[in-house]
């Protein structure tokens, strides 16, 4: 199974988890993640414990994204 659809089957907005996750989002964390794992995509195996890895990146920038100030238009 593609992981990103698995992802979205989850945390899509009609997943499991409906937390509107898109296909660009997961794809950006997935490479992210890939690389913060000690021997980089030889580790990756799309199972449960990648997804929810790669889940709590997306949660984490979201987050990130929402305490950023907002900037004023020039």
């Amino acid at each position: 199974m593609n992981f990103t659809k698995y992802m979205l089957d989850f945390y899509g907005p009609n997943g499991i988890y409906p937390m509107g996750f898109t296909a660009t989002q997961i794809g950006f964390a997935t490479q992210m993640y890939k690389c913060r794992l000690p021997n980089g995509a030889l580790d990756f195996i799309g199972d449960s414990i990648d997804r929810e890895n790669v889940r709590d990146i997306i949660l984490q920038a979201q987050e990130e994204m929402a305490l950023q100030p907002a900037q004023k238009a020039l």
